[in-house]
């Protein structure tokens, strides 16, 4: 190509990816979920936010020869009811060569290990944290190849362009990352080749179809439940179907709406067996509220189950001086997800009543806390996010 050429090709890819992100965020932006002002200003950002995670995800770390793992999501890249838990790490791989994955599984409740790939389902094979072969330390080691490997292995396909490792925290008081480290064994290539045109202009147009895909999506999500308030339905029937879910688990989700003087109480009984569960809240931009500072998500290991091993959340503004409360966050209206994981064919659909706040302790028989129980509580937030994401 000429530079011309050259020069054309890169102007179209770049005026094609503006045009994508002010015609879909443009759209987004009128289809506000309410018309508070906390929503606009969070939709403007969850905009800049799609914007990063569609250009970082489509442009960056794409060598498969050489990869290394990356934050997925994080406190500033957030969507699809991102686990107020979790930690997200991805690498790029392909089908063809095979790769180690290797280190140690920290503190996390709950591992999974998945392929991502082209096309839908969006992932393919998965490991979780019962199928790791994990030495007296914490050591272990995956190979993800094709054909079948010695030890722990996952399988990838022609399809495969990726792994992603879920890390979900049962306690803010026990956060341990996992070290790991990422090897592809085949390449034979010491350090990448330098950049050309045509692979960053492919991956501008992917960030483009991305971006116009994933945004209009996550927000129907909760447009499509404006006539099912306070209440919980799925729309995921098979834990690994086209519409989102990932290998091995499955979520139930509603959309809330509450005044400041009322409370979401959610109860239901947490299926068995069940590897782990989680519940959160966020806002109806399908991102999770700011987990360093607010309560936002309860697991298996954290949240209090009663003497019949029933499960009651409590969903509000102010405090209602009870244990498993989960924060609206000065939001009028959000979601609210309860995740299975290795559940079989079970998925329990939580019941839901919308009561004053000031009378959940009677109504509910929840344990108690007190104000200063709550402040130790609150700090211990901030100390696991900082553990998590080495601040």
């Amino acid at each position: 190509m000429t530079w011309n050429e050259q020069l054309e090709a890169a102007t179209s890819a770049w005026q094609g990816l503006c045009r994508a992100l002010e015609a879909t965020g443009t759209e987004a932006l009128t289809k506000t979920m309410t018309h508070d002002e906390i929503d606009l200003a969070e939709g403007l950002r969850y905009l800049s936010r799609l914007t990063q995670l569609t250009l970082m995800s489509a442009v960056e770390n794409k060598d498969a020869d050489h990869p290394y793992l990356w934050t997925a999501l994080d406190p500033h890249r957030k969507m699809g009811g991102d686990n107020p838990q979790g930690l997200y790490l991805s690498a790029p791989i392909n089908g063809t060569d095979v790769y180690r994955l290797r280190g140690n599984r920290g503190s996390a409740r709950w591992v999974s290990i998945l392929i991502s790939q082209d096309g839908l389902p969006p992932f393919g094979h998965a490991l979780f944290l019962p199928d790791l072969d994990i030495d007296a330390d914490g050591n272990f080691e995956v190979l993800i190849a094709a054909r079948p490997q010695p030890g722990s292995w996952l399988k990838s396909t022609d399809a495969s362009t990726g792994v992603l490792i879920r890390q979900f925290f049962g306690t803010p008081d026990n956060v341990i990352p996992m070290t790991l480290q990422l090897d592809n064994l085949t390449t034979t290539s010491a350090v990448p080749q330098p950049l050309t045109l045509q692979p960053v202009v492919d991956r501008l147009a992917r960030a483009s179809l991305m971006f116009s895909a994933l945004a209009p999506m996550m927000q129907q999500e909760m447009l499509d439940k404006a006539d099912r308030l306070n209440t919980f339905k799925t729309d995921i029937g098979d834990p690994t179907s086209n519409a989102g879910g990932v290998p091995g688990g499955n979520a139930v989700i509603a959309r809330w709406a509450l005044s400041p003087d009322e409370a979401l109480v959610v109860t239901v009984t947490p299926p068995s067996p069940c590897a782990y569960w989680d519940v959160q809240v966020g806002n109806g931009w399908y991102e999770s509220f700011d987990y360093r500072h607010f309560f936002s998500g309860l697991t298996c290991e954290g949240a209090h189950l009663d003497d019949n091993g029933r499960l009651t959340v409590v969903v509000s503004e102010h405090d209602p001086g009870t244990t498993n409360w989960l924060e609206t966050a000065g939001h009028r209206q959000g979601h609210i997800a309860v995740r299975w994981q290795l559940s079989g064919d079970q998925l329990p659909i939580p019941d839901t009543t919308v009561v004053p706040v000031d009378q959940v302790p009677d109504l509910t028989g929840l344990p108690l806390v007190d104000p200063g129980q709550r402040g130790v509580a609150r700090n211990l937030l901030a100390d696991s996010f900082d553990r998590r994401f080495g601040v």
